[in-house]
């Protein structure tokens, strides 16, 4: 997660408008100067001159909600951040079952593995016994041939 966020990001956690939070960060509040960087944004298409964007350190968020609940309701704040911690809370789950997914599979993975490196130790042990037989088999077919053309000649 990046350290700082733009006022679009901010107004997306928090549930306020973007103005607001863009003219909060503006007027240079004391208690939040420290944690305010401003970066110059990307040009526009246009080929406008890039504008400064003011950013929020991450650690700054809880200053800036007490800011804006001077004026603001807080109940809209506290809705949508609520909202924002059954999300964390419900990804982290999903989370940690697919990392307890993963491990069974990589579990199941190596049984499958070793499974595979015994059938193909006897696919081989087989594939010798077969080409032991065979070469009996001819030597058997050369030696009934041979006593055969001794049988004619007699």
């Amino acid at each position: 997660m990046d350290l700082y966020m733009d006022s679009s990001k901010i107004a997306e956690v928090i549930g306020v408008e973007e103005d607001i939070i863009t003219r909060t960060l503006e007027r240079r509040d004391s208690d939040i100067e420290s944690y305010v960087r401003v970066v110059s944004a990307p040009p526009d298409k246009r080929g406008a001159p890039p504008k400064p964007q003011i950013q929020l350190r991450v650690d700054g968020l809880a200053m800036l909600i007490r800011k804006l609940a001077y004026n603001i309701p807080t109940d809209d704040i506290i809705e949508n951040l609520s909202c924002q911690v059954f999300h964390i809370t419900h990804l982290q789950e999903t989370c940690d079952k697919l990392e307890a997914e993963n491990q069974a599979l990589i579990t199941e993975n190596a049984k499958l593995r070793k499974t595979v490196e015994s059938f193909q130790s006897e696919r081989g042990d087989l594939s010798a016994q077969v080409n032991e037989l065979t070469n009996r088999l001819n030597e058997e077919q050369s030696k009934t041939w041979v006593s055969r053309l001794l049988k004619r000649k007699n």
